[in-house]
């Protein structure tokens, strides 16, 4: 009898500690429909500037010459990018032709 007791009592005492803790979280996690409309608005401004111009760039624009510079090396990039995939398929057209 008194191991079934002392079960029942451990049992009870572990039940009461198991839901004094989740009703602990519960008050933690829940959030007034104020906290609710903050984190709403903290969200919304966050989509506003993720695409925003740097302050830095408003600040100190380029020049005409430093556009057109930039310019230039991302078509030269995009030239250099071509020639490497074009030559790389010129090749495999040959190798292809050869085996044939």
């Amino acid at each position: 009898m008194w191991p079934t007791l002392l079960f029942l009592i451990s049992a009870v005492l572990l039940l009461g500690a198991i839901y004094a803790v989740w009703r602990y979280w519960d008050n933690l996690s829940r959030r007034t429909p104020e906290e609710e409309a903050f984190d709403e608005r903290v969200a919304a401004l966050n989509r506003r500037q993720a695409n925003r111009i740097s302050d830095e760039d408003l600040t100190h624009p380029l020049t005409e010459d430093e556009a057109w510079q930039v310019m230039i090396s991302r078509g030269q990039r995009g030239w250099r990018r071509r020639e490497r995939y074009g030559g790389d398929l010129s090749r495999r057209v040959g190798e292809r032709r050869r085996r044939s």
